[in-house]
């Protein structure tokens, strides 16, 4: 049954006018009433669309955002969480981490039950989810609850913002053109994930267009320290070994690291590794790790401004792409 203005003022015991002005963004005083009937209204899933409702929200002292994510905890998850909750000390905004499994259903559950609580939006880091299981949560979760993407898929249905993994590989080959390192090699995430074959392609398009370079090998991981050590087996068997290799994030590039300095590899002597995302591990372990920096307070400001955005009209996916720039921390690894 559709909610009403009735069913509103029912439920906070004020009168329909009131409900109305608010809603309508027109009324001017009793915050304490404002923030009743917008919760209100949030609970008993009535529609409201922020173009004319925005004066209100700038009245409620908190805007509660859901970060959901599906995927292990570590240092990147803490790292992403750090970023939001730093993004969020400077606005009205409180971000809460979810998480969920892998199940589809889990997670269209957790964000129905999100959308009849006190959230007012989510921001997904899914990355294991593809086009169509998007487009199954678009079509199961309510019309009015904001919904955006932190994890881009090849043709994204949410609206999403990631870091630029195209040009973080490009940094990294020119990095290792300009020291000199000419044949070189990639450790690839899953193949299956739209950020690793673009962290692959910056990478391997700056090779190609450098007649002195040469990419001689490239290996799959799936992300994990574990497949770093898996990788490194392989790169054993090699009788033509990279005089340098950009591995796509830094768990793998950890992981193939401790297994090349056990067998005595002089790091970068002979042999010049850089990583992805610049977690706080790169700067602790020895020798320190280059790797591409990803800014996760600026991912955060920029999902929260989009969510802003969709505020306005929550029901509306055009799966437009905002990309956040990255730069290269350049240590003793490389």
């Amino acid at each position: 049954m559709k909610t009403t203005l009735e069913d509103i003022a029912e439920y906070t015991g004020l009168s329909i006018s009131t409900v109305s002005r608010v809603l309508r963004g027109k009324s001017k005083r009793n915050s304490k009433n404002v923030e009743q009937i917008i919760e209100a209204a949030q609970k008993l899933n009535y529609p409201i669309y922020l173009d004319t409702n925005s004066n209100i929200f700038k009245k409620r002292e908190n805007i509660l955002v859901a970060l959901i994510i599906n995927s292990h905890v570590g240092e990147f998850f803490a790292s992403l969480f750090d970023g939001f909750k730093d993004a969020s000390e400077e606005t009205n905004y409180r971000v809460s981490l979810f998480h969920t499994g892998y199940d589809l259903d889990e997670t269209i559950q957790l964000i129905n039950l999100l959308s009849v609580s006190s959230y007012n939006g989510a921001v997904l880091f899914l990355p294991n989810l593809v086009e169509e299981d998007y487009e199954k949560i678009v079509a199961k979760i309510p019309k009015n609850f904001a919904v955006v993407s932190a994890a881009t898929v090849h043709n994204p249905v949410l609206d999403t913002v990631t870091f630029d993994s195209y040009r973080g590989g490009h940094l990294v080959g020119k990095h290792f053109y300009e020291r000199g390192y000419k044949e070189v090699g990639i450790i690839l995430g899953s193949t299956i994930r739209n950020e690793s074959l673009l962290r692959k392609s910056g990478f391997a398009d700056f090779v190609q267009h450098h007649s002195d370079m040469e990419l001689i090998w490239q290996c799959e991981g799936n992300y994990t320290i574990e497949s770093g050590y898996d990788v490194y087996d392989e790169f054993k068997k090699l009788k033509r070994k990279p005089r340098a290799i950009f591995s796509s994030n830094d768990y793998m590039c950890l992981g193939f690291l401790e297994r090349a300095r056990k067998d005595g590899f002089d790091v970068p002597g002979d042999l010049a590794v850089a990583g992805f995302d610049d977690l706080p591990i790169c700067t602790y372990h020895y020798p320190t790790i280059s790797s591409v920096h990803t800014d996760y307070k600026k991912l955060a400001i920029s999902a929260l401004d989009l969510l802003e955005e969709k505020f306005k009209d929550p029901s509306t996916h055009q799966g437009q792409l905002r990309i956040v720039p990255v730069t290269l921390s350049e240590r003793n690894s490389s």
